[in-house]
């Protein structure tokens, strides 16, 4: 424990790099207590760089695992901090971050760290609805998500919250708030709609999706292309064949991520002759695609690759 306390008395911002932080890796309770009482002291520009290395060191290597130390930052008196902490943790499943993402983030006075608790939310949806959280969570984050979406926070943050709360299918308040958000006159708004519709999984989309993927905008063709490979029906596979050739380079690599997810018969010949293509980005995209069919688990329902009607 001493020699921990004289590393983090040693540290200096303007010498910080990865490879300074890994002693804050797998910290044990005694060191992470250390680190709590030792942080507010340590200059503002250290603790930046200080959260920025972890974050950056824990997505190049899987090896490195700083959550007690950012969740440390969580605390922090500055907002770049917070929201950088938050944004890090973007892999935890703890449901002490749960709390303080709904008890403490959700209701920051700094809108950065509001976005960021907004998009670690959506992670949280997706597992209690997968039954991979405690069902203790399921009403409360839900209502959280529904307010935000019906409140008077940013466009962003009601987006964000929107997005997150989608995965919640069969429910009526969503269904609506997706609608609403569809049939509004912002446009970024009705990106946020497309991406909802498609973590939705519900079959009542795939229409809208599909009208979509030929807007003029290409904003809204990228997640409506995105959003029907989210829903996995081959009914979209005539569509998706069209942006193939869209004059947007995002919504033609959506277009072959798609027909991946879709992953049925007709999209791995096409796939498959786009991985001889002379465009590398094309090809790149297209071999991911393919190993990605080999892989991917499809939604049930009709058009759906298990669905076996047609077989």
């Amino acid at each position: 424990m001493e020699a921990f306390r004289q590393r983090l008395q040693t540290l200096h911002s303007d010498t910080v790099h990865l490879t300074d932080v890994k002693f804050l890796s797998d910290l044990d309770r005694a060191q992470a207590q250390a680190l709590r009482e030792a942080w507010p002291g340590l200059p503002l520009e250290l603790r930046r760089r200080l959260v920025g290395s972890m974050a950056e060191l824990a997505e190049e290597n899987v090896e490195y695992t700083f959550s007690r130390a950012l969740k440390v930052a969580l605390h922090d008196e500055d907002a770049w901090v917070r929201a950088a902490a938050i944004a890090a943790l973007w892999e935890d499943e703890g449901e002490d971050f749960l709390a303080y993402l709904l008890d403490e983030a959700v209701p920051d006075a700094d809108l950065a760290v509001r976005e960021a608790a907004v998009q670690a939310l959506a992670h949280f949806s997706q597992l209690v609805v997968e039954d991979a959280l405690s069902q203790r969570w399921y009403a409360p984050l839900r209502a959280h998500l529904l307010a935000l979406v019906r409140g008077d926070d940013t466009l962003d943050v009601r987006r964000r919250a929107l997005e997150a709360l989608a995965v919640y299918t069969d429910d009526v308040d969503v269904t609506r708030e997706i609608e609403r958000a569809y049939a509004s006159d912002d446009e970024e708004l009705g990106m946020s709609a497309l991406y909802a519709m498609g973590r939705n999984l519900d079959e009542r989309w795939l229409d809208t999706i599909i009208k979509e993927m030929d807007n003029p905008s290409p904003g809204l063709r990228f997640e409506a292309t995105r959003a029907s490979g989210e829903l996995g029906d081959r009914r979209a596979v005539p569509a998706l064949v069209e942006r193939l050739g869209d004059d947007d380079r995002e919504v033609q690599l959506a277009a072959i991520g798609s027909l991946g997810r879709i992953g049925d018969q007709a999209s791995l010949t096409i796939l498959r002759r786009l991985t001889h293509s002379k465009d590398d980005a094309v090809r790149e995209a297209a071999e991911e695609a393919v190993d990605e069919a080999s892989f991917i688990n499809n939604p049930l329902g009709p058009g759906g690759r298990l669905d076996l009607s047609e077989s």
